[in-house]
């Protein structure tokens, strides 16, 4: 990747845990809001690790996760030509226990390594301008935090939003200025306020929107939560020393054991608190700089508005759709085509295997729906049809009780893992392209209208050695047919 001027000791750590309830159908639990892509045409999360990744030393990006998800994001990144040669530091933290555990436990570990390490904790599915605006915010950020301080990075209030902290901002701080940006002290903080209180903050001025972004030394987050602790001023803060202790200990573990039983036990028993009500909210170190960006933390299916520039009628109408006398409603089909007819102020939003109609206003209430499906054990809130993987993709087309039908693409000079299933047996049809299959001892070519059965047990592996991308569709059989299901003895991606 082309790199920009490197900020020693500066370590990116993106936040990717969520699963983006408010965005279902696009989100689901093992692709979550992150790897959405119709936000400017590569993932969300692919978009947070180029904005930080150009500006630190190698090694420095460093992704948090849990353990389910770890191997999708492996999975997902490793598949962006965005992001060739950039090195990523996967972690699961042993439990989700909010933002001020997870960023403990990532300050832990940076100080291991690195006694004089800057971190920069960002979330992986918000929308946010990239580029020389972003950098001098940094700078300035980053200054402050070489300093001793917490620097939170504060946006620009645009509407009297109610579902955002507020920031009132205090005195300039000497000698933090770059260009046009300030860093300042904190005057006071305001959680989501009402809407009669966010429209006299917008009118008055002085007051950011808290972006959830955080730049500090490792130490210093470490410090102050301790502080927090031993002052105990609010509720919220009395547990913060006994996080850093937690997080101290477990990332003196190697990453690998994090999620060992004794780890998670160590985690569990921890409230769940944010970083900015355990520290932020009572420390007298916090700083803000105003960062004038554009920026949306895509926070529902409203978002999807910016996807395209809406027509003579208000409808933003975006992929296979055809609309007929509609206003106000916004229309995405992925893939099967959507026709509609007078609607207004409505979403549609439409997948391979799961349709949303809601009214616009009711955007926040998404989260209801996957409340239900979760209580009704629905699959549709797990994963979706369709995953990328390093070596290509699969979609799934049928699945039954014990049988499921794939198609799956191998891009040109691209292998998978050499593995083998203990629940199923696979039948592979080639349909494209020409490939290479190691079964057991066997190597051997195969070509199109040809096929290739893999017995339960059988250690495998499907090449693409052409320079045209193979397709084949893939006949599984078995009593479990989970993703889980695999035990990989070579992996050109060390999954």
């Amino acid at each position: 990747m082309t790199r920009t001027a490197r900020i020693p000791h500066l370590h990116a750590v993106i936040l990717a845990g969520g699963s983006g309830t408010r965005f279902w159908p696009l989100s689901r639990e093992l692709s979550p809001k992150q790897f959405v892509s119709i936000f400017g045409g590569v993932s969300l999360i692919t978009q947070a690790v180029q904005r930080v990744s150009n500006l630190t030393e190698d090694g420095g990006v460093h992704v948090l996760t849990n353990e389910r998800l770890r191997d999708e994001l492996q999975n997902h990144l490793k598949a962006q030509p965005e992001l060739k040669g950039c090195a990523i530091d996967y972690l699961a933290e042993p439990v989700s226990r909010n933002t001020a555990l997870a960023i403990a436990l990532c300050a832990a570990y940076l100080v291991a390594r690195d006694p004089d390490a800057v971190m920069i904790v960002l979330p992986s599915d918000h929308l946010l301008e990239n580029g020389e605006r972003w950098e001098r915010t940094l700078r300035v950020a980053i200054g402050l935090a070489e300093a001793g301080r917490l620097v939170t990075l504060g946006l620009g209030p645009t509407r009297p939003e109610t579902g955002y902290g507020y920031i009132r901002m205090g005195a300039p701080i000497e000698g933090a200025t770059e260009g046009d940006t300030t860093g300042h002290d904190v005057a006071a903080f305001t959680e989501k306020p009402d809407r009669a209180t966010a429209e006299r903050f917008l009118a008055e001025g002085g007051y950011l929107w808290n972006s959830g972004m955080l730049v500090a030394r490792a130490a210093t987050v470490l410090a102050e939560l301790d502080a927090a602790g031993a002052r105990a001023e609010t509720p919220d803060s009395a547990p913060a020393a006994e996080m850093a202790a937690a997080a101290r200990e477990v990332a003196a573990l190697p990453p690998k054991e994090w999620t060992a039983e004794s780890a998670r036990e160590r985690f569990a028993a921890l409230p769940a608190v944010p970083f900015d009500k355990a520290v932020l909210e009572v420390s007298s170190a916090v700083a803000v700089v105003p960062a004038e960006l554009d920026w949306s933390d895509v926070g529902s299916l409203a978002a999807l508005e910016a996807v395209a520039p809406p027509d003579e009628r208000g409808n933003v109408l975006s992929g296979n759709v055809v609309d007929i006398d509609s206003h106000d409603t916004i229309v995405y089909s992925a893939d099967r085509l959507v026709a509609t007819i007078g609607l207004k102020d409505l979403m549609v939003v439409d997948t391979t295997d799961a349709t949303l109609v809601a009214p616009k206003d009711r955007a926040q209430d998404v989260r209801l729906v996957v409340d239900a499906l979760r209580a009704a054990g629905a699959r549709e809130i797990v994963e979706s049809r369709s995953s990328l993987r390093p070596w290509g993709s699969w979609t799934l087309l049928v699945k039954g009780t014990d049988f499921q039908v794939k198609t799956i693409e191998v891009a040109p000079g691209q292998r998978l893992s050499l593995q083998s299933h203990e629940h199923r047996s696979e039948h592979w049809v080639v349909v494209e392209g020409s490939g290479r299959i190691t079964r057991g001892s066997e190597v051997f070519d195969i070509g199109p209208n040809q096929s290739a059965y893999i017995p339960r047990g059988f250690t495998h592996r499907l090449e693409n050695p052409s320079t045209t991308v193979l397709r084949i569709v893939e006949i599984a059989v078995g009593d479990y047919l989970g993703e889980d299901d695999i035990t990989r003895y070579e992996d050109d991606w060390s999954r």
